[in-house]
């Protein structure tokens, strides 16, 4: 039974979701959208956001047959022990490798932007250090902080804003010439964006109030997600010309670098300065479930004691000597490991749940 004083509100539900889902890859949205669906890159984005919206259903749906449990206490239920332990160990590699992932990215942003000369290992320490000071914690305590966090988000949105000024509108037209397989392509590649939305899967037992407004919370969450994404994609679309955008590999910090205000030059170590927040509360997040993950792997009620020993893992995972080939060959390992973990087992679960006619209360009246 979970206490109370644990609880999240559907609000703060919201929030957890979005912070979860903002991470590093924003900033590489915009270039790896473009290369397929051209400049109907925000229509990919959006279409990305649908498809996402329905896998966040799927989880929803099979949560809500278990209320007051989450994923790792009832799946044995639905697969038997000796394969819901083989699947806890898949989550538990896709945590860990999506985080790794996250970091090995968050440290070449700042290598190129900030700290040149600062050792990689000491920035992705205290980063983690600080992530794993949160992540020991309850996820309510959690969800504060990313409550705490959540508008600098929007000022991120005011920053990209003042690029209109320097906008070109007809870079966006005509609207659909690139072709559905093209966007389609493109809103593929824009998945790994909206990846986040799983934390529902440990949070829902914690939410108050009815199964409704947990999911009204998660679509509000990922509409969110996607209209800021889309905006961002199509900010960067009316900015730079086509051939830029396959030059350049984080176009949202050219853009915001190339803008002058009256007040404060280099407006894009600010940007980052809010965006690596941003970031830190996506590892947060991420590192509490790789930690959930392997505690019901091991049979371990509280997951603190295992954060510290994720967050080493991680931490090796991401400072091990790496160039642009190993980057995209972790992307690869990551996108096969999330379509399994999110997309494939999911819905088959909950298939199997219909199927068998598994839920929570017919398991209780049988014990």
């Amino acid at each position: 039974m979970i206490a109370n004083k644990e609880k999240i509100t559907p609000g703060q539900l919201m929030v957890l979701i979005i912070q979860t889902q903002f991470g590093v890859g924003v900033l590489f949205l915009p270039s790896t959208v473009e290369a397929k669906a051209l400049n109907d890159a925000w229509l990919a984005v959006i279409l990305g956001g649908v498809v996402a919206a329905a896998l966040l259903l799927v989880i929803w749906a099979l949560a809500r047959r278990f209320p007051g449990m989450f994923f790792f206490e009832y799946l044995p239920l639905l697969t038997g022990k000796p394969l819901g332990k083989i699947i806890n160990v898949a989550y538990s590699v896709m945590f860990i490798a999506e985080c790794g992932l996250i970091l090995a990215q968050f440290a070449d942003v700042v290598r190129d932007w900030i700290f040149s000369s600062t050792p990689t290992w000491m920035i992705l320490g205290l980063i983690l250090a600080i992530s794993v000071y949160m992540a020991v914690e309850n996820l309510r305590f959690i969800t504060r902080f990313l409550v705490l966090t959540f508008i600098l988000i929007f000022v991120l949105i005011l920053i990209a804003l003042y690029a209109y000024r320097e906008a070109e509108w007809l870079y966006a037209l005509p609207i659909g010439k690139t072709g559905f397989l093209n966007i389609l392509e493109g809103s593929a590649l824009s998945m790994n964006s909206f990846y986040g939305f799983e934390i529902l899967l440990f949070a829902f037992p914690f939410v108050q109030g009815s199964s409704k407004s947990v999911l009204k919370a998660g679509m509000y969450a990922n509409l969110f997600s996607t209209v800021v994404y889309a905006f961002l994609v199509f900010t960067c679309v009316l900015v730079f010309t086509p051939l830029e955008l396959k030059l350049i590999p984080q176009p949202i910090l050219y853009m915001v670098k190339a803008l002058s205000f009256t007040v404060f030059e280099r407006a894009d170590l600010y940007f980052l300065a809010i965006w690596t927040v941003v970031v830190l509360t996506t590892i947060m997040a991420y590192l509490y479930m790789a930690a959930k993950s392997v505690s019901s792997l091991f049979g371990k009620s509280r997951h603190a004691g295992t954060v510290p020993f994720v967050a080493a893992l991680i931490w090796v995972l991401a400072v091990y000597p790496h160039d642009q080939d190993m980057i995209d060959w972790m992307q690869r390992i990551v996108a096969a490991l999330t379509t399994l973990t999110l997309v494939v087992l999911p819905s088959l679960l909950l298939g199997i749940s219909y199927i068998r006619k598994i839920e929570r209360k017919e398991q209780v009246q049988k014990g």
